[in-house]
């Protein structure tokens, strides 16, 4: 992933809050020239294995899996808010738009769950961390049983995340500020929180965080904004 160096984020904590908050990903894999993807929500188990490992599943029916178990190396991508920013937002207006936006592309080796005890904890977890609180809809274990051979679970061990936030670190304080304020002030909660992730950079803080410490401060300012260029070739 092409990013300038005003716009990585290597912080480990930063990027699993991505991943957390945003887990319905794009995974991607290739095996002789031929390209598959499929929309997945993602599991991110921190803890095991080097760099973390992501779980998931798919349908049956979907070839895709049996590709994946071939496949040496696979690309999940985690896409974070994003929004249009215009230059009517900046102090200086003598630019052209450009686009914010936060992802993560982790890269590991995917192998195939084949213990149907470990793929029935995976789906009875999804649905506990998704399912509202005290919804009256309850997982049994008949429907689990029943529909389990419909799916093929998978995990991904995780070799390499590269993370990039774009924040238009690139820009003077004065445009920052009128950019987040114009996202803050927007009726889309996804632009919204492009808005509150800049805001948090300009206070010197990590663009996400997990509220409890997780993440440390990146630094903002001059630094940043001479090491990316201008305008909208810096995606």
């Amino acid at each position: 992933m092409y990013t300038p160096r005003a716009y990585v984020e290597d912080d480990a904590a930063v990027l699993r809050e991505l991943i957390r908050r945003f887990p319905f990903a794009l995974l991607v894999s290739a095996e002789a020239g031929a390209i598959s993807g499929t929309h997945l929500p993602f599991e991110l188990e921190p803890d095991r294995g080097e760099k973390g490992t992501l779980v998931a599943h798919m349908a049956r029916a979907n070839p895709h899996w049996r590709q994946l178990a071939r496949c040496e190396e696979a690309l999940v991508v985690f896409q974070g808010p994003h929004a249009y920013v215009s230059p009517g937002w900046y102090a200086k207006q003598t630019t052209v738009p450009t686009w914010n936006y936060a992802v993560a592309h982790v890269y590991g080796r995917p192998s195939i769950v084949d213990d149907p005890a470990r793929l029935r904890a995976s789906v009875e977890g999804l649905v506990a961390r998704f399912e509202s609180e005290g919804s009256p809809w309850k997982l049994s274990s008949e429907v689990v049983t029943r529909e389990l051979p419909g799916i093929v679970g998978f995990e991904i061990a995780i070799t390499r995340i590269e993370g990039k936030i774009k924040l238009n670190q690139n820009r003077a304080v004065a445009d920052r500020e009128g950019a987040a304020a114009a996202l803050l002030a927007s009726v889309d909660p996804v632009e919204r929180g492009v808005g509150e992730m800049m805001t948090a950079q300009l206070r010197g803080e990590p663009a996400l965080s997990d509220g409890r410490g997780g993440a440390c401060p990146r630094p903002s300012g001059a630094a940043e904004a001479e090491s990316a260029p201008r305008g909208q070739s810096n995606q």
